[in-house]
């Protein structure tokens, strides 16, 4: 009796046995397919994953590239810049320094020419002066009569269109009463260039030392020492 609960209990357990076996070979050929499929799932997923970081790599290096190529061009335009406007203060620069020296010669041209009236004017004057206190009234009145034989043919070289204005009187202001030779030689010219008949106003002004001016209207013809010795100024 012991002998055959001994193998029932044998035959028992080779039965659980095995069929315990069989429970775990299905689950673990479960749980094997299960691994598999996460396995293969996990690949895909990473093959996947390294694509996407593939594509990310790539698209931030091109950024990247694209920020560069950003900057290099700004960088290059405003290098560009920089240059144009160093040129065009170099220009400005350039007419301003150019505007000052010819504002300066300019300026020394004009107080040149300043000096060199004055200079004149006082040599004027003091030549005047020495010829009022060196010539004697004889030689001032001789003087008076060249200037008028002059005066006289300076009128007759100037054209009869210049004479345009239309009185018939004409004043003469002179040092030394007129004679009456020169004053007739002075009133024909005077009468050929205007073409009528004129008037003379005489008047004597001691101040102008020798010679005289003829007004005709507004225009003025002035055979005066001063004037005289103005023209050769210059060229003294």
């Amino acid at each position: 009796m012991l002998i055959q609960l001994l193998i029932i209990q044998i035959i028992t357990f080779v039965v659980l046995l095995l069929v315990l076996r069989s429970v775990f070979s299905r689950n673990l050929n479960v749980a094997l397919t299960r691994l598999n499929s996460l396995h293969e799932e996990n690949l895909v997923k990473e093959a996947q994953l390294t694509e996407e970081l593939k594509r990310a790599q790539e698209e931030r290096e091109a950024e990247i590239a694209k920020g560069k190529e950003a900057a290099n061009a700004l960088i290059e335009e405003a290098k560009q810049e920089a240059i144009k406007t160093r040129l065009i203060m170099e220009e400005e620069a350039r007419k301003q320094s150019e505007k000052i020296i010819a504002q300066a010669k300019d300026e020394t041209k004009d107080l040149k020419e300043k000096l060199t009236r004055e200079i004149q004017k006082h040599s004027l004057d003091l030549a005047v002066k020495m010829i009022e206190q060196t010539f004697t009234d004889i030689d001032k009145e001789d003087l008076q009569h060249q200037f008028i034989s002059e005066i006289i043919d300076e009128i007759a070289k100037i054209p009869k269109e210049k004479f345009t204005v239309s009185t018939d009187k004409v004043r003469v202001v002179s040092s030394y009463s007129l004679q009456d030779k020169q004053r007739e030689g002075l009133k024909r010219v005077l009468e050929e260039k205007l073409g009528f008949a004129i008037s003379l106003e005489e008047a004597v002004d001691k101040d102008l030392i020798s010679g005289l001016t003829v007004e005709i209207g507004g225009f003025v013809i002035d055979g005066t020492l001063r004037n005289k010795l103005y023209k050769v100024m210059p060229q003294l």
